[in-house]
């Protein structure tokens, strides 16, 4: 995972944690409570005279999301702390974000932990607070959403055109197999394998606005189905060098 380089970074990430306070997803609120609770450097911006919290190992690695910080337990804030220091300035005791985190957490019920908690300021602009930052559970591009089985059934999809030269030329460039875990479908189904292979998006089509130029060897990559499935599990998607990390470490290579 990439260190935060930038306020907008970092205010990001602190939206899409509170994001999830709210969420439909049970993981997602019960992360975003364990967090807040156990948490002891945190991120303060307020709105409209709300507070937002959110932890230093959270906000201080680039499009960080719930899965991503899952998948990496072993990040910590020997490298996030300095980064986010670099950045805001040096975090420090602050007694009124100390009450207003206080304030939230009895909101929310929970008990902080005795912890010696220090702060950043941040002004978070209105603009930030974008409704569109929420856990993709369906984002894996070839899925669709319907109801009820042996019915007639009503999908709804968003559907964006994908340019078959463009992913031609991807293929050409970087080969049929999968650029994370090198999974070769001609190797090990044969003849009706030969060219599969499914094209992934760096930048999501569905964050793009209208038409736009894509660039096959620096915006796509070719990746198997699992992976893509694996890539799309965290939104914003998981990069290709952090999905090959956490393979890495389940592997034990």
């Amino acid at each position: 995972m990439q260190l935060v380089a930038k306020i907008e970074e970092i205010v990001d990430n602190l939206v899409r944690f509170n994001s999830y306070g709210s969420s439909a997803q049970t993981y997602e609120r019960e992360f975003f409570i364990e967090r807040l609770r156990l948490g002891k450097n945190f991120v303060h911006g307020v709105v409209q005279g709300k507070s937002f919290f959110c932890p230093s190992r959270f906000v201080g690695y680039s499009s960080c999301t719930a899965a991503k910080h899952i998948a990496f337990p072993y990040k910590n804030g020997s490298r996030t702390t300095p980064r986010i220091d670099h950045i805001l300035g040096v975090h420090s005791t602050d007694a009124e974000a100390e009450e207003k985190y206080r304030e939230l957490c009895s909101q929310l019920g929970i008990e902080p932990s005795n912890k010696d908690r220090r702060y950043w300021s941040v002004n978070v602009d209105q603009a930030s607070l974008r409704s569109d930052l929420h856990s993709g559970q369906s984002g894996f591009p070839d899925e669709m959403a319907g109801y009820v089985e042996g019915a007639t059934k009503k999908v709804y999809v968003n559907a964006y055109e994908r340019n078959r030269e463009a992913r031609d030329a991807c293929l050409k460039h970087y080969g049929v197999k999968c650029i994370v875990c090198k999974f070769d479908f001609e190797e090990k189904y044969g003849p009706i394998g030969k060219n599969f292979i499914h094209v992934h998006h760096l930048k999501p089509i569905s964050r793009q606005s209208g038409e736009h130029s894509v660039n096959p060897v620096t915006d796509l990559r070719p990746v198997c189905p699992n992976c893509h499935a694996m890539l799309h599990h965290s939104d914003p998607p998981y990069t290709i060098e952090e999905l090959t990390e956490i393979i890495g470490e389940v592997s034990g290579a």
